[in-house]
């Protein structure tokens, strides 16, 4: 049996992840519940870590089931402020109490859905910056405006995000923020992709990004000590 009173930061979790992923395999360890899971697109990856010590009870056999994690989000936000979740796995599905004023119980059927080997190769990026979540998503929507892509700059130690499309182009650049980098380099991705991302995110937390040339940008999330998902999204041609 897995029980909290926080079921907020479960949810809050879910609706960060189901704009991308809506079913996958969920792993429950000793230590906690994990989640790593590629796309449809095989462009995105996410790796989500909720630790054990986030629960009031953890109590569970190690485990690895699929589910549609959009129902279990679903279920999830039709809890009230006070109501206490409760998650029990059984032999076929899993079973969700919300304990409250009322109490309600919900039954998620398990999928049978091929286990994923994902091994994400290490990867050496030239610079890393912290940028609130409210902020990066302001920009995503400045460039919406004109473009379908965006462009991360590094040059002379300045961070310009850019965007060039048939309505036109837009640069940003963030003064504020100071990179450290060995070379000037630009780094393309989708902007759809990255709106989907952040959208559900708290405006006033603090992502931690990494980037370099060709490679995956790195979006690190952390909602408490606890529970932290990190996204990492295939770069584009330039």
């Amino acid at each position: 049996m897995i029980s909290t009173k926080n079921t907020n930061l479960l949810t809050k979790s879910l609706e960060t992840i189901t704009p991308l992923i809506q079913e996958t395999n969920v792993r429950f360890k000793d230590e906690g519940i994990y989640i790593k899971a590629i796309d449809k697109t095989q462009i995105l990856l996410v790796d989500f870590f909720m630790s054990k010590k986030a629960f009031d009870t953890y109590a569970v056999e190690p485990s690895l089931v699929g589910l549609n994690i959009l129902e279990l989000k679903n279920m999830l936000s039709r809890s009230f402020g006070e109501d206490k979740l409760q998650l029990n796995l059984k032999d076929q599905g899993l079973d969700v109490y919300l304990l409250g004023k009322i109490e309600r119980k919900f039954y998620l059927s398990f999928l049978d859905l091929s286990e994923q080997n994902i091994n994400l190769p290490e990867i050496r990026y030239e610079v890393e910056f912290n940028i609130a979540a409210g902020l990066l998503k302001e920009i995503l929507t400045d460039i919406n405006l004109v473009a379908s892509t965006i462009i991360f700059k590094i040059n002379d130690g300045k961070l310009i995000i850019e965007a060039t499309g048939e309505k036109g182009n837009i640069k940003t650049t963030l003064p504020e923020i100071k990179v450290k980098s060995k070379k000037n380099f630009s780094a393309k991705f989708s902007l759809s992709f990255l709106r989907n991302i952040v959208k559900s995110m708290d405006n006033d937390k603090v992502l931690l990004i990494k980037l370099a040339e060709d490679v995956p940008i790195y979006i690190e999330y952390t909602l408490s000590k606890d529970c932290i998902i990190k996204f990492y999204l295939s770069s584009m041609l330039i």
